[in-house]
């Protein structure tokens, strides 16, 4: 089971964007896929249109140790939610010991899955930090260019601490590159920076400045659903495919 966190301490760079289709592409290409998610704004769950106001169950009651996270799964056509709601922020103020733990003992049995993200926070708060620690890997979606570029080393820094105190099996593997546009200088900059700086991190595929990508969440639809002959469904389709080839996963 692959446990990936979506996360950039950084807002608006396509983090929910692609953790939805990501996992919407993984289930349309037959992987039993699960979303968490961890961001108290709930937009992976607004993204799939539940309404994060009508939930009297989420997450935060999962962390709480209130309810098994069984109880709060939304089947959406084939694809598993742990929604969020407001409540999540509160997770903050709890008086509880080794806070950063808490997703990791809640999900201690979570099987039958072959693919778990994430949508963390965009912050290094409490909540990315459950999810570091409990996830495999990190993909850290990368708008294109120059302070986003920059403002991602503040994540390595927090990765590198997760390593030595929470959990040492942790480890970025694969940048994004979103809202790319090819006829910008500054876009293929950023692009070739990243690769010299942090070689075989970059995907190849890029996520291209798309409209449709913008609309779907405010129909609470997945960019296939939504406009699946797109270049946003194009390239998330292409991304995904080329992520299961890195895990060896695409026969």
């Amino acid at each position: 089971m692959h446990i990936i966190a979506v996360s950039n301490n950084k807002g608006g760079v396509g983090k929910t964007t692609s953790t939805v289709n990501i996992a919407a592409a993984l289930q349309l290409l037959d992987r039993k896929v699960m979303i968490i998610d961890m961001d108290h704004q709930s937009q992976s769950t607004y993204h799939l249109g539940i309404n994060p106001g009508k939930i009297t169950k989420s997450m935060y009651d999962v962390l709480k140790g209130d309810i098994s996270y069984r109880d709060i799964i939304i089947d959406r056509n084939g694809l598993a939610l742990l929604p969020a709601n407001s409540d999540l922020k509160g997770l903050e103020f709890l008086p509880i010991p080794a806070k950063e733990f808490l997703l990791r003992d809640a999900l201690a049995d979570l099987n039958g899955y072959d693919y778990v993200l994430i949508d963390c926070p965009p912050s290094l708060g409490v909540l990315t930090l459950n999810a570091l620690t409990f996830s495999n890997e990190i993909f850290v979606p990368l708008q294109v260019q120059f302070l986003p570029f920059h403002g991602m080393y503040n994540l390595f820094e927090a990765v590198e601490m997760v390593k030595k105190r929470l959990n040492k099996n942790i480890e970025i593997s694969g940048i994004i590159g979103t809202m790319y546009n090819a006829k910008r200088t500054i876009n293929r900059e950023v692009i070739d920076e990243t690769k010299k700086r942090l070689p075989g991190k970059l995907f190849d595929t890029l996520i291209r400045e798309n409209v449709a990508l913008q609309e779907a969440p405010s129909w609470g639809q997945t960019i296939f659903e939504y406009k699946p002959d797109s270049n946003g469904a194009v390239d998330y389709m292409e991304l995904t495919r080329e992520i299961l080839h890195r895990y060896h996963d695409d026969v």
